[in-house]
């Protein structure tokens, strides 16, 4: 367990670092990859730090509730518009992945700022 959390310290970082050169380089545009090269990694860090035994933290948790909901916004979005179901039906989820827009990237900093402290607490 000492092991995967240091190794996702360092992925967490690096997709980080990588995210943010993305959207420089791609411009303004770019900033939708960053939400997909940071995001996409820490929910699967996240999902498999709540089954494994670790400190679970009051801002991880935070994470969790905040960020959880766009994932899920997002499947429910992609999965109404390619069924050919009302748009009006996704009007909720798409508010809630615009509000992510502004936060997620604080999120993000967040996340990689609790898995070191995470990183520092098992040293």
């Amino acid at each position: 367990m000492k092991k995967f959390i240091k190794y996702d310290l360092y992925i967490q970082i690096f997709f980080m670092i990588t995210g943010v050169l993305v959207a420089i380089i791609k411009g303004w545009n770019g900033w939708i990859f960053f939400y997909f090269i940071v995001g996409f990694p820490q929910l699967v860090s996240f999902l498999v730090k709540i089954f494994l035994k670790v400190k679970i933290s009051p801002l991880f948790l935070i994470y969790g509730m905040v960020i959880l909901p766009v994932w899920i916004s997002i499947v429910i979005i992609l999965i109404l518009r390619t069924s050919g179901i009302d748009y009006q039906i996704t009007a909720i989820p798409i508010c809630i992945v615009i509000a992510a827009f502004f936060y997620s990237p604080f999120m993000a900093l967040l996340y990689v700022f609790e898995s070191h402290n995470l990183y520092k607490s098992l040293k």
